[in-house]
């Protein structure tokens, strides 16, 4: 045990080197950071336990590498940081052992880690911050505060016309539902109209749901009703999502649904409903080389209401910067699916805010909700409770009965053996929405194996057959060169996409890009580049750009083709609303081939038919439920999915948890 006096230590590893003989995988920012952060801590400290606090810096920065807003000191206590053994059992990194939480709570209370004390760590409530993200969560958490009690327009909003004017907005947009002679409904809660009445009274609301659940079907009723409701003569409403691909989708079924509800809604009321989305970037107003916002706590936003679509991929740090530049009137609605991938930066702000089991209504929000909606059988609220969350839990996509919304249900659920028997069970009918492949099975379903010379790879546990992919890739991917106009190209494309948890590897996004290349255009498979992707152009291939580029208008996620045009130039194309963007290939930001890409890139997407590919061992750290059921949850009517016995399991049985101080506030 190293211990200072008079601030004079030595840190356990004089070099980085001598970190990585000691504790395995450590990464060289974790070190750096220990070591600038220890000199920040012991300032003020007559004697404090050098190697400790050093290895909690070292588990503090690799915990936010791994998505987490901070490091309970429950994580750390009692194990054995850093250690490993070999396959003989030998052991090749002897780690560090942290104490129990009582020893590292009794020395940690030498130094002065408290908020008040402004050194770049913080100590609260037992979790040990970096200040910035500890400072970005108590913003969110002080909105959320805020919005959830002094906005809320319960206490507001309770006179009989008032109620009334409600109800009939409700009953226009959700016609009644068919009563018994005892006065009780026929029907099951209609969770839509139950989801807009329960944020039309308050400032901040979360609907969420799983695919097919109609969020934003039911958010545009809302955007009406609010409208119908407003005592503005316009209401300044924004639309936006983390990624351009997203905000498309949102302003694509936004309007959908709002060309089939001119039967329910006034002329003038639907046309004020915005029709177009942005990326919360470009809403905040991008700086360039920057990383602050023309909108902040000084320059706030001139918007009345906020609607942010796909919020589960949201990180603290951008949801902080999104609560900066909101004026106080702002009402806020956020959208998303809790079960899938959090962000990929740090935080998991949906999960925190919308807590599943326990959204129970409080008995006021119950009695105004059973007031406008006439829903007579709603459950009575508990102590425990989160006014501001309904989730939509029926849906139209999988409605209980086809084999991807079981096996998405069984996964989330953490059911390895059952989600593990639907997969085999596919297998023995021709009619299953789900097809399963394993390393012998995918080889044995070819029918024609010999045609694909270059569709096998060698992996740690041997040849891994890609000859099935490759007559899913003859079927979709190779007639779009053949399309005789663009508006087709784009409809057959996103038809089917090829699914990876990983981009390197036999199995990852880089590789098979690679392997469908060298099938449908054989020269580029010999110009590849070091990135996976070929350096050769050719008509039809498609491309995905990786950078936000506002003055060209491409944001990453957009998906283009490069084609040729009528002079015969190969130039990219992209699909814009009902138009398409032509630029010069040597004017895109970076990007690379999309034929396979990875599951996190395809979150607010959904595809005809995925094929997902997984790792062939259970060495990938990636895999985790809410990554297959992110995967699973693309396919809207057939998937198939490649995937051994011991890959699965482990997928299943991993659920990512993010650490954070953020709870529901209510």
């Amino acid at each position: 045990m190293l211990m200072t006096t008079n601030n004079a230590y030595q840190i356990p590893y004089a070099r980085f080197k001598d970190a990585q003989l000691q504790l395995v995988n450590i990464v060289a920012i974790d070190y750096f950071f220990a070591k600038e952060m220890l000199s920040c801590a012991l300032q003020d400290s007559d004697q404090v336990d050098v190697e400790l606090i050093f290895h909690l810096f070292i588990a503090l920065s690799e915990s936010l590498r791994q998505g987490h807003s901070c490091l309970p000191l429950s994580e750390v206590a009692n194990n054995r940081f850093g250690f490993q053994c070999d396959s003989d059992n030998m052991v090749t990194h002897h780690g560090y052992t942290f104490p129990d939480i009582d020893n590292i709570k009794t020395l940690l209370a030498v130094l002065t880690l408290s908020v008040k004390a402004q050194k770049p760590v913080v100590l609260s409530d037992n979790r040990l911050f970096i200040r910035r993200y500890f400072q970005f969560e108590q913003e969110v958490i002080a909105f959320i505060d805020n919005r959830c009690s002094a906005a809320n327009l319960v206490e507001n909003i309770n006179s009989t016309e008032q109620i009334a004017a409600v109800s009939r907005c409700l009953n226009a947009l959700f016609p009644p539902q068919i009563e018994s002679s005892e006065g009780e409904s026929l029907v099951e809660i209609d969770w839509q109209k139950l989801a807009v009445a329960n944020a039309l009274n308050k400032s901040f609301t979360i609907i969420a749901g799983g695919p097919g659940t109609g969020k934003t079907y039911t958010v545009t009723k809302l955007l009406a009703a609010l409208i119908m409701q407003s005592n503005k003569v316009s209401l300044n409403i924004a639309l936006a999502a983390p990624t351009g691909k997203a905000a498309q989708r949102l302003a694509e079924s936004i309007g959908s649904a709002v060309n089939g509800f001119s039967e329910l809604v006034a002329e003038e009321v639907l046309a004020a409903i915005p029709k177009e989305a942005q990326t919360i970037h470009r809403l905040l107003g991008v700086i360039p080389n920057s990383p602050n916002f023309r909108h902040h706590q000084e320059n706030k936003l001139n918007i009345d209401v906020l609607l942010i679509d796909e919020f589960s991929m949201v990180d603290l740090p951008l949801m902080t910067r999104v609560v900066r530049a909101l004026p106080e009137h702002c009402q806020v609605i956020l959208l998303g699916d809790a079960d899938q991938l959090p962000s990929v930066a740090a935080g998991s702000v949906l999960a925190d805010l919308a807590p599943y089991n326990q959204t129970k209504y409080s008995k006021e929000n119950t009695r105004y909700l059973q007031t406008v909606c006439g829903e007579k059988s709603l459950a009575k609220g508990l102590k425990s409770h989160a006014d501001h969350v309904t989730f939509l839990t029926k849906s139209r996509r999988f409605d209980g009965q086809g084999e991807i919304g079981q096996l998405a249900k069984a996964v989330i659920a953490g059911d390895n053996a059952g989600s593990w028997q639907l997969l085999q069970s596919s297998a023995n009918k021709d009619d299953s929405q789900l097809t399963w492949l394993n390393d012998k099975s995918a080889f044995a379903k070819c029918e024609n194996q010999q045609r694909f010379d270059n569709s096998n790879t060698q992996n740690s546990q041997g040849t891994i057959d890609f000859n099935w992919l490759m007559q899913l890739v003859e079927q979709y991917y190779q007639p779009i060169k053949y399309c005789t106009n663009l508006t087709e190209a784009f409809a057959n494309f996103s038809q089917f996409r090829i699914l990876a948890a990983t981009r390197n590897g036999a199995t990852g996004v880089e590789h098979l890009n690679q392997l469908i290349e060298a099938k449908i255009n054989p020269t580029s498979y010999i110009n590849k580049s070091t990135t996976g992707s070929s350096t050769e152009l050719y008509h039809g291939k498609p491309i995905m750009i990786n950078q936000n580029d506002y003055r060209l208008g491409l944001y990453n996620g957009d998906i283009g083709f490069i084609w040729r045009n009528e002079a015969g130039h190969l130039m990219a194309v992209f699909q814009q609303n009902e138009q398409f963007l032509w630029l010069l290939p040597s004017r895109l930001p970076s990007y690379e081939t999309v034929y396979a890409m990875t599951i996190h890139k395809t979150q607010g997407s959904e595809f005809d038919h995925v094929a997902m590919v997984l790792p062939a061992d259970t060495n990938s750290q990636i895999l985790s439920r809410e990554l297959l059921y992110t995967g699973i949850t693309r396919a809207k009517t057939q998937l198939t999915i490649q995937a051994n016995r011991a890959v699965w399991f482990q997928g299943v049985e991993s659920e990512v948890k993010r650490h954070s101080g953020i709870s529901i506030q209510n």
